[in-house]
């Protein structure tokens, strides 16, 4: 054997150059597949690499079978990482078919070893591919076990404790187990990942990504555990078993999300889709129904029966006959606000409690509902008596005369009476014309020639009659008005009252004023508002009335004094009679009732029965009558 020259590789390995062998080892060298067949016996030599047959052979005549595995990605993450610098240069196992050992022993930083773990796992690649071919489908765990078993066990252990598993196991119990350091974990635990990814994108675990992939379809984006093992039963694997914690991490990877699983592999999440897929829903329809929103949670691929479940556990969301609306809690208002979205148009407070009903709800009443849509400010009025939502932007109705102040605004200031009532009740059709002609006769507008406007300052205020032509008034004196009131069950309720016109002239209140007068049992207020249809009104008297022991059937007498704006009340009852009763309600003695009549009234003895008559007080004409006769 002649002598061998070598040179020294950049990295300091030792490559030959030029190599005599003897007569034997040339008569081995031949050419094609079958020449590597007897080559790759000489790996095993540790000198392999002094061995110019081999090395001078092409990596796809060295290994037999080698293009069966040419489209094959080649599993740098399992090879020493040297050979991961080239990972670029020749990604695929036909990339480095025609590359020879001692063309990528010439390579920087590639050493013997490395090089003939390239050549071992090209005969394991070609040796699995040849296994599976033959073997067909194996079946889930049967395939999963195949592509676990290239692992190391070392791999294994970690990957299935912190990555396949739902519930990770912490790494310091990991390296307990491995009897090594939790640092050791942690920096091993990226490799092995690699490791696992790689293996499966080789074409010979094909089968697992397919298992992976029809569970997928079947467990959509997120769904409860319970059904994961129901459908991982369906498919013939454990839920417990290795099998189903590698293929939902290769098929999400699905992570446990309180009693549920969610496929990962977005950066939103499963529960992420389903939450914004809600939301687009809701964004759309204030109230969809319950197809629209199935139809948008199966797109994602959850089944239907899932789809119900997720929507019926959400707390936010409420359901409501065959329709969902968003849910802020179980109170009168927030009731309201749903069947208001449900119903999709202003309604009535019975219709808003009647659709209030047809949901899981707690209990509410007619009376509670009218007091949220008066008081919360999520609601407005739209009719007399129907009420919308703020947020759909609907113009308010206010009262009646509002209404009439709008239309005659958007008119020019003017409109016939024929054209407000005919607008205003297409607009607002519970409203009667009665009740708009009654606040059109208000003194807040003016009617002329069948045409109404708003009352300027110019138009002045209609005459006031006097004070003696109002049922029950008296004048006392310059600084006295006496006012005779019936107690009735209105009264005794605190319901607020009529006053004549001519008292609030009397007393010092004009139109669009009010005057508060004080007294021993609270301040009583006077108002003359312009648009009323009743006129002047003054407060409760429950408590005067109260105060003094009457009951129904007997008479107040409002004791106005004008120049403090003092109120003093008295009682007249059924035992008062005759001149006991006249003096009560004049204020005074009185030993010639015509005289004080005449004076209180302000007009001719002779006509007092008259004037009394003519105002409504037969009663007490009656007894004047008798006095004078």
């Amino acid at each position: 054997m002649g002598p061998a020259v070598f040179r020294q590789h950049p990295n300091g390995s030792t490559l030959i150059n030029r190599l005599y062998v003897n007569e034997l080892s040339v008569t081995r060298i031949m050419s094609g597949p079958e020449a590597g067949l007897g080559l790759l016996d000489e790996l095993g030599d540790p000198d392999w690499w002094r061995n110019q047959a081999i090395l001078s052979t092409r990596l796809r005549d060295l290994v037999a079978g080698f293009d069966s595995i040419g489209s094959f990605t080649i599993p740098y993450a399992r090879l020493p990482r040297r050979l991961g610098a080239y990972a670029e240069d020749f990604p695929r196992w036909a990339d480095v078919a025609d590359q020879t050992p001692q063309a990528l022993l010439s390579r920087p930083k590639l050493g013997a070893a490395a090089v003939r773990a390239l050549i071992e796992a090209a005969q394991r690649a070609v040796q699995v591919q040849r296994d599976t071919r033959v073997a067909g489908r194996v079946g889930a765990d049967a395939a999963v076990a195949r592509l676990v078993g290239q692992l190391s066990d070392f791999d294994r252990e970690i990957l299935s404790a912190q990555v396949w598993a739902l519930d990770p196991v912490p790494q310091h119990v990991v390296a307990e187990r491995l009897g090594v350091h939790a640092v050791s974990v942690s920096r091993n635990l990226r490799r092995a990942r690699a490791r696992f990814a790689e293996l499966l994108t080789d074409p010979a675990h094909q089968e697992v990504g397919e298992h992976a992939n029809r569970l997928r379809r079947r467990l959509g984006p997120y769904l409860p555990v319970e059904a994961v093992h129901a459908e991982l039963r369906s498919l013939g694997i454990e839920p417990i078993a290795q099998t189903a914690g590698v293929l939902l991490h290769v098929a999400g990877p699905y992570s446990r999300r309180g009693s549920w699983l969610e496929d990962t592999s977005t950066p939103a999440g499963g529960r992420g889709q389903v939450l914004a897929a809600v939301d687009a829903v809701f964004g759309a329809q204030a109230a969809p129904t319950a197809d629209t929103l199935l139809h948008a949670l199966t797109s994602l691929g959850l089944p239907t029966e899932v789809a119900l479940t997720y929507l019926q556990g959400q707390k936010d969301l409420r359901r409501f006959g065959d329709v969902w609306v968003r849910w802020k809690g179980d109170t009168a208002a927030n009731m309201t606000e749903a069947a208001l979205q449900i119903l999709g148009t202003p309604a009535t407070a019975e219709a808003i409690l009647a659709t209030i009903r047809t949901g899981d709800t707690a209990g509410t009443s007619l009376e509670r509902v009218s007091a949220v849509l008066s008081q919360d400010d999520r609601f407005v009025r739209t009719s007399r008596s129907t009420w919308g939502l703020q947020a759909w932007d609907v113009p308010e109705y206010v009262n009646i005369v509002h209404a009439i102040g709008e239309r005659l605004d958007a008119a020019g200031d003017e409109a016939s009476v024929t054209a407000v009532i005919n607008e205003l009740r297409a607009r607002y059709p519970d409203v009667a014309e009665t009740s708009i002609r009654a606040y059109i006769g208000t003194l807040a507008f003016v009617v002329e020639d069948g045409v109404v406007r708003r009352r300027a300052k110019a138009d002045g205020w209609p005459a006031v009659p006097p004070l003696n032509t109002a049922r029950g008034a008296f004048r006392n004196g310059a600084n006295e008005i006496r006012v005779a009131v019936l107690v009735t069950a209105e009264v005794l309720r605190g319901s607020g009252q009529t006053v004549h016109t001519a008292v609030a002239d009397a007393v010092g209140v004009s139109p669009g004023q009010q005057r508060i007068f004080a007294s021993p049992h609270g301040p009583v207020t006077m108002s003359w508002k312009l648009a009323s249809t009743t006129g002047v009104s003054i407060g409760s008297l429950r408590a005067h009335a109260a105060a003094v022991d009457a009951s129904a059937g007997d008479t107040l007498v409002l004791v106005f004094r004008l120049a403090g704006a003092s109120l003093d009340v008295l009682r007249v009852g059924a035992e008062d009679q005759g001149t006991a009763r006249l003096q009560k309600l004049l204020g005074h003695a009185v030993r010639k009732p015509a005289a004080a009549l005449a004076t209180a009234l302000n007009c001719r003895q002779e006509d007092v029965g008259a004037v009394l008559r003519r105002r409504g007080d037969d009663q007490l004409a009656a007894v004047f009558d008798d006095d004078a006769n």
